[in-house]
């Protein structure tokens, strides 16, 4: 119902990507296999079903290739 922005590290690209590459490199310190998900686009799933009447109108997710490189990517390719 409320997205994913609990799943993430914040809404600073530069932040979240420290924050990223620190949290994997501190899992796998620890001989842990670090999953980096929920990095990519993944804050715009408020109301993403459409189970309620509120909930009855989608939205577009479709983002340019310019604000994909610039904001989204810089966080998982930091953890990866």
């Amino acid at each position: 119902r409320h997205g994913r922005n609990w799943e993430g590290f914040g809404a600073d690209p530069y932040l979240s990507g420290e924050n990223a590459f620190y949290y994997v490199q501190g899992v796998q310190d620890q001989g842990v296999v670090a999953t980096a998900k929920h990095y990519i686009c993944n804050e715009q799933e408020t109301n993403r079903f459409y189970d309620t009447p509120s909930n009855s109108k989608g939205y577009s997710a479709n983002l340019d290739d310019k604000t994909i490189h610039e904001i989204y990517l810089w966080p998982f390719a930091s953890s990866v």
